[in-house]
């Protein structure tokens, strides 16, 4: 979110290191959740979940190092401070070794408890999720830290972009949303994959056809467009056939984990909407203007209107203004600025954007290039805001699940 609204450069990821070092404890967390669901209610994954728990806070601890420490250079990152940085490694180096070293001397009594389960059963479900979810995770892990490590050992400089993570990530993450709608329809320790997959077989038909409209009538990015349809459509429905199964069987109901777990994968299927199609359909226009100049972007028309100077609190600003117009008809007035901050002169980008629910008009101004023309660049971000309402919601999931009534009876005891 931030990188959209302040970089101008209208994008929302891009494998930088230190995104990716947010990235990874999350990765690790979610796997943890779930393999702690399954150490709970079946007494297996004992040793699981605690190195998910191990990994997680030690991913974070990494991340922080790579942060604050000064060894990337990123637009993310907060300083370069070498002596915390080195704190933060020796830190990290002791709850590591040290969480490693009990983790050894005890893991073998965590499965003491543990229940046999068959292949189809939702134990076997969670378990591919876990090793999909760690393996995106070691991935990401090397694909940030070995550029970093062959520089230290002087094999030479090693650009790792975006083409490496967005191939190997999306061969790991197709097959966890295909699993999602399966896991909450399949029963612990004894099931027969047929049986969700027969519950689940019309939603995966809307599915399928719902892809290949999306194939036909996008204009452009077909592929994007329809992967993103046929995971949101089938992680959505499948979702909530899981609820219409559960509020039909006797006396059903669905607790607050349950509705937690609901909203975390309805969140899923709209995060995918919003991802894939701003991949797929974004419209994006680069190019010199002048006062009165009109730029036109599928069915936007953008006119420039000059750029003013202004005096800031700490900073000097080109303030462009920008009207928005659709079917001839102004709609938004945007004032993207490019700030030069008197401490260290320092030059941002302010974007200009008007909301959409269903699309972004979005407007970043460039350099001056003389004779009163600016760089000006103009973006048109299809369900760009899904991806944050989906974000949104799986947030909404955790906490609607930590007012399981469950939990509050833990405190209590421990009270």
């Amino acid at each position: 979110w931030w990188a959209y609204y302040e970089l101008g450069w209208g994008g929302w990821w891009f494998w930088d290191p230190v995104e990716n070092a947010s990235f990874m404890p999350w990765l690790a967390g979610a796997a943890l959740l779930h393999s702690q669901a399954v150490t709970e209610k079946r007494g297996s994954f004992g040793g699981w979940t605690l190195l998910l728990a191990i990994a997680t806070f030690s991913l974070s601890l990494l991340g922080t190092f790579l942060v604050r420490s000064g060894v990337l250079t990123s637009v993310h990152a907060f300083a370069a401070d070498p002596g915390r940085g080195l704190f933060v490694l020796i830190f990290l180096g002791i709850v590591v070794g040290g969480s490693l070293v009990l983790y050894a001397l005890r893991a073998p009594d965590t499965e003491s408890n543990a229940k046999p389960f068959a292949p189809g059963s939702r134990e076997t479900l969670l378990l591919l999720n876990n090793l999909l979810l760690t393996t995106a995770c070691a991935m990401v892990l090397l694909g940030t830290l070995y550029p970093l490590l062959a520089d230290t050992l002087d094999l030479g400089k090693i650009s790792v972009g975006p083409p490496y993570f967005a191939m190997m990530f999306i061969l790991l993450m197709a097959p966890l949303v295909a699993l999602v709608p399966l896991g909450p329809l399949t029963r612990w320790q004894r099931e027969q994959m047929a049986t969700p997959l027969r519950l689940l077989l019309p939603w995966a038909v809307l599915a399928l056809v719902a892809a290949v409209i999306a194939f036909f009538l996008a204009p452009q990015g077909q592929w994007k467009t329809a992967a993103g349809i046929l995971g949101a459509v089938w992680v959505g429905a499948g979702t909530l056939r899981f609820v219409w199964t559960r509020l039909r069987s006797a006396g059903g109901r669905l607790t607050r984990e349950m509705w937690g777990m609901v909203l975390a994968h309805l969140g899923i299927a709209v995060f995918l909407v919003g991802a894939l199609l701003v991949e797929g359909l974004n419209l994006q226009r680069e190019l010199a203007v002048k006062a009165g100049d009109t730029v036109t972007l599928g069915d936007y028309a953008f006119r420039f209107d000059g750029i003013v100077e202004r005096e800031g609190p700490n900073y000097v600003s080109d303030r462009g203004t920008v009207q928005v117009l659709r079917d001839g008809r102004i709609t938004h007035t945007l004032h993207p600025e490019k700030r030069r901050y008197r401490a260290g002169g320092q030059v941002m980008t302010e974007s200009g954007i008007a909301r959409g629910v269903f699309a972004d008009a979005y407007v970043a101004i460039g350099e001056s290039l003389g004779n009163d023309a600016w760089a000006l660049r103009v973006h048109i971000k299809p369900f760009v805001r899904w991806i944050w309402a989906g974000a949104l919601l799986m947030a909404l999931g955790a906490v609607v699940t930590a007012f399981d009534r469950r939990f509050r009876s833990v405190r209590k005891d421990l009270q």
